[in-house]
């Protein structure tokens, strides 16, 4: 992902891996599940069936990987090969990107807590992701 127009397929799927788990670690009960289920009221796994968690979850997937692809490009089309310019690019990504798109959490509903909890989860994983596209050789 360093020569600002080569696509790294590897890199890519990695770094979809490394932020799906992020997110299932950031959505568990070490960190944020508990806050995250009473601020939605959504009960992952309880009381329903299978077909029920496992959908979202493949929804929660795809979506990771477009994700992923956004920031690929970004990283690709700036020509970012170092930190600091993966850490431009992540900055950029959650200024432009995850706080306005998350703002209706904040400013519609209500939850202050729920932003941060779902935009801290994009903004580490921004910065996880272009550290690990950037970096990649």
């Amino acid at each position: 992902m360093n020569t600002g127009s080569h696509f790294n397929v590897l890199a890519y799927v990695v770094s979809g891996i490394v932020y799906f788990l992020v997110g299932w670690l950031w959505y568990s009960n070490a960190l944020f599940a508990k806050q995250w289920t009473k601020e939605t009221g959504v009960h992952m796994g309880q009381g329903q069936g299978r077909a029920t968690v496992v959908l979202p979850m493949v929804g929660q997937l795809v979506s990771t990987f477009l994700y992923t692809l956004g920031i690929s490009m970004v990283v690709m089309l700036g020509n970012f090969a170092d930190v600091k310019g993966a850490l431009v690019a992540a900055a950029s990504i959650i200024g432009f990107f995850v706080l306005p798109v998350n703002s209706g959490t904040l400013f519609f509903r209500n939850k202050p807590l729920l932003f941060c909890i779902d935009s801290g989860y994009q903004a580490v994983g921004a910065i996880v992701l272009a550290l690990i596209l950037a970096l990649w050789k």
